[in-house]
């Protein structure tokens, strides 16, 4: 069994290709470069990925989405997400100034305010899901609109917690 996706990582189109080769015994292709991995899934939906024959690397986390939403990747105390290509994203990406949650959580901090002015990739709300923690940022500059959430609530995915008018949005009103 072989799967294949597309996915954005850093505004490039990355090709993925996942394939089983035995058991728990994966190999993969991001890009150019392959990796062999065992599989083990984790109670909380989540893989972990252990590498096979190259055991200076770490071990990482994924966790996947439904089909057009982003899969998350935690490896050396980062979470990597990587996006469906701009055609297949789903509505209410961070370009767009809402904040979403990536999946089912709870608020740990809020990091801003009605009215603030925020940089594009500022941390703006801390969300624990999974057992990690998960830092959200802004995915345009400008001033936040709308907080719709409180520290300690728990959010359901998809769920926008923060509005930020973009910059040039905001210049546009005046």
């Amino acid at each position: 069994m072989t799967i294949r996706r597309s996915f954005r990582r850093n505004d490039e189109t990355v090709a993925v290709a996942a394939e089983r080769l035995a058991g728990d015994h994966w190999r993969v292709h991001v890009g150019e470069e392959v990796y062999e991995f065992r599989v083990a899934p984790l109670g909380d939906g989540g893989v972990r990925l252990v590498p096979v024959g190259d055991e200076a690397r770490p071990a990482c986390v994924a966790y996947g989405a439904t089909a057009g939403k982003a899969f998350m990747v935690r490896l050396g105390g980062h979470t990597h997400v990587l996006q469906p290509p701009e055609g297949r994203r789903s509505a209410g990406s961070a370009s767009d100034g809402s904040v979403r949650a990536p999946m089912t959580g709870t608020v740990l901090e809020l990091c801003c305010n009605e009215g603030d002015l925020v940089t594009e990739d500022q941390v703006l709300v801390v969300l624990s899901a999974m057992k990690m923690e998960h830092k959200l940022t802004a995915g345009v500059a400008g001033v936040v609109r709308s907080v719709a959430v409180i520290a300690g609530e728990t959010v359901e995915q998809d769920a926008v917690m923060v509005e930020v008018e973009a910059e040039s949005d905001a210049d546009d009103a005046d």
